[in-house]
């Protein structure tokens, strides 16, 4: 017994060896693949850093509306896409796939840090049949879902409750017009979806376009890298019917600011003068023949805030959007199991209906066939 225990010793030895060998790859792969677990983030869950001058530019999602629970792409009506090549589509994370989401890119170009006023889009001139298609957006309420760094843009609503303290909320999208109706009051607030209403009720119903948008992004700053990161995207709808005097080029004109170098002059704001809440509202009339002038613009300021990167979505989460049950995608959603589940109970009574019918065969079981199918 002695001389066997050498040799035990020996083949344990060399086992070791043997796998110690075989491990060797493995952690040499491991390793390798360290840096890649390490920088492995989930699409739109990375933030992203930016310099301030860095540019950004905003997407846009669906319009959507509560009453009718059926989304349109967003240029499906005739909004500015100069420059725009809507065959390119943005890569989608898989909230985005699941939800059955287009993002686009959209004109509008922001520079982190830079306030703009009076920015110019386009010079669009609508027929009777384009002006008929953004009336009855309107009319049925439908809203336009930008993104920014991942951010659904939002209206700022405010709450005050019984103690006197105020609470900040989202309403996300933007309506895309509003309906004055006649008995709408003399005047109101612009911003937040109201119009001045000089000149818009004239005792019957009269439609407003929304074509001047105020951003406002806000952002957190890191002084000790220099660098910012997004942590709001806010807009107020406008409309104003924008007036020039002297012959303007608007083809030379996207994405510059009025007055800027002496050119694209408009009368109703400029680089140094924003948009004001009391302008002549921009009023459609699908009743109209002929050709609708339109100018589209729009301001962009940054704003400092204290919120953090990682606490972004929490005012988001207090969203003052109505809960309105979505009857529409209930129903369609209960068809649709319905008919999935009729579909499978068919082919199952199908199946097991021949299959009885070869149990009762006398034939079979007298030739000693092997018995398949449903037990």
């Amino acid at each position: 017994s002695a001389s066997t225990c050498p040799r035990t010793s020996s083949m344990g030895h060399a086992g070791r060896e043997a796998l110690r060998r075989s491990l060797l790859p493995v952690l040499v792969l491991a390793l390798c693949a360290l840096p890649l677990a390490v920088g492995f983030y989930l699409p739109g869950v990375a933030p992203t850093d930016y310099a301030l001058g860095d540019e950004l530019r905003a997407k846009v999602e669906a319009l959507t509306s509560v009453r009718t629970q059926l989304p349109y792409e967003y240029y499906s009506l005739p909004f500015c896409k100069d420059g725009i090549d809507l065959d390119l589509h943005e890569a989608l994370n898989l909230g985005e796939v699941l939800r059955g989401s287009r993002i686009l890119d959209t004109p509008y170009q922001f520079r982190v840090g830079v306030n703009q006023n009076c920015k110019i889009m386009c010079r669009k001139e609508y027929d009777q049949e384009e002006i008929q298609a953004f009336a009855l957006m309107i009319e049925e309420e439908y809203r336009a879902h930008f993104l920014l760094d991942n951010l659904p843009i939002a209206m700022a609503i405010y709450h005050e409750n019984e103690e006197g303290q105020t609470t900040k909320a989202y309403e996300t999208g933007y309506p895309i017009g509003h309906v004055i109706h006649p008995t709408a009051p003399e005047a109101g607030k612009q911003g937040a979806g109201a119009v001045h209403a000089q000149g818009a009720t004239h005792g019957h119903t009269r439609i407003v376009l929304f074509n001047h948008l105020r951003f406002t992004i806000l952002y957190n700053e890191d002084k000790n890298r220099n660098k910012v990161r997004i942590v709001g995207f806010e807009v107020e709808p406008y409309s104003v019917h924008h007036t020039y005097v002297n012959q303007v080029d608007f083809s030379q004109c996207p994405n510059q600011q009025a007055g800027e170098h002496g050119n694209c002059n408009l009368q109703t704001c400029s680089k140094q003068h924003p948009v004001g809440v009391r302008e002549q509202p921009m009023i459609i009339d699908p009743r109209q023949k002929g050709k609708t002038e339109v100018i589209w613009t729009y301001d962009v300021t940054f704003q400092p805030s204290n919120i953090r990167w990682s606490t972004r979505w929490d005012t988001y989460l207090q969203s003052a959007d109505d809960a309105e049950v979505h009857w529409f995608a209930i129903l369609n959603s209960f068809m649709l199991v319905m008919f999935l589940s009729g579909l499978i109970a068919m082919i199952m009574v199908r199946t097991l209906r021949r299959d009885f019918q070869r149990y009762e065969s006398k034939e079979m079981l007298e030739e000693g066939q092997e018995e398949t199918g449903w037990k």
